[in-house]
């Protein structure tokens, strides 16, 4: 039976021009309204599970923010872990009690058909169809090559991708790769 191992490849981008951060920006402003947006709704309307959040919020969604159903799956899986959060440090921080979560800005959690790995970039897919590419640094590329081919070519598998903006104008990408092992036994 074939084991499978969990791990996280971090990877930098070069320093991005104005116009491709321009582009980047707005995408990561869109992100942090979607997810502000469920936070609201899931609470307003208890909602208790995934499913139910997308039957009811999928049609608001997709004229207010993004039509691709991936993309209202991945907010609604970051909204969810941020209440998640609130609630667990709402039990420590007593501050945070009567507070309702909020999604920071400068973060986007993305899963495959929006995010596509290659050996020397990283590919954001917008909601027009426009494709923007986010290229590696060569130093944390180098460290983590093997990888990075393997997620390219399809021999290894990713989950959601992290996207972090960082004040220099450079983007940390954080990749949850999983990979299958079998076992000789």
């Amino acid at each position: 039976m074939p084991e499978v191992t969990e791990e996280i490849i971090t990877v930098h981008s070069v320093p991005l021009t104005r116009e491709k951060r321009a582009k980047i920006d707005t995408e990561f402003e869109k992100y942090h309204k979607a997810v502000n947006f469920v936070i609201k709704a899931i609470l307003a309307k208890h909602i208790a599970t995934s499913s139910k959040t997308f039957e009811l919020l999928q049609k608001e969604f997709a004229t207010r923010f993004d039509s691709r159903e991936q993309y209202l799956r991945d907010v609604i899986k970051t909204a969810r872990v941020e209440i998640g959060r609130h609630r667990k440090m709402a039990k420590v921080v007593r501050t945070l009690r009567d507070k309702q979560p909020h999604f920071k800005a400068g973060r986007m959690i993305l899963s495959a058909p929006i995010v596509k790995i290659q050996e020397r970039v990283l590919l954001l897919y917008t909601d027009t169809g426009e494709e923007i590419p986010i290229p590696f640094d060569k130093p944390s590329r180098n460290r983590v090559i093997d990888r990075l081919r393997g997620l390219a070519n399809g021999q290894i598998t990713h989950g959601r991708v992290r996207l972090s903006l960082q004040k220099a104008g450079y983007i940390t990408i954080d990749i949850r790769a999983q990979t299958s092992m079998t076992s000789s036994r």
